[in-house]
């Protein structure tokens, strides 16, 4: 459950929805126009950076304007 809430917003459910439904997160953003867009423009490494899974422990949470963790 997200830090002191109490049930997702529908947004933050239908993105874990979305997520738990796909088998490969990391190749469907590969797959799709912003991804492609992203390693045309020589950012490859950084898609593959963005859709590493159980890679940290730490979790930001933004409090007053910036990310802490």
């Amino acid at each position: 459950m997200a830090h002191g809430a109490e049930s997702p917003s529908p947004e933050a459910a239908l993105a874990a929805t979305a997520f738990t439904a796909t088998p490969d997160a990391g190749a469907a953003v590969c797959e799709s126009s912003s991804g492609r867009e992203l390693i045309a423009g020589g950012f490859a490494e950084d898609v593959a950076i963005a859709t590493e899974v159980d890679v940290s422990g730490v979790v930001p949470v933004l409090s007053e304007g910036a990310f802490v963790g």
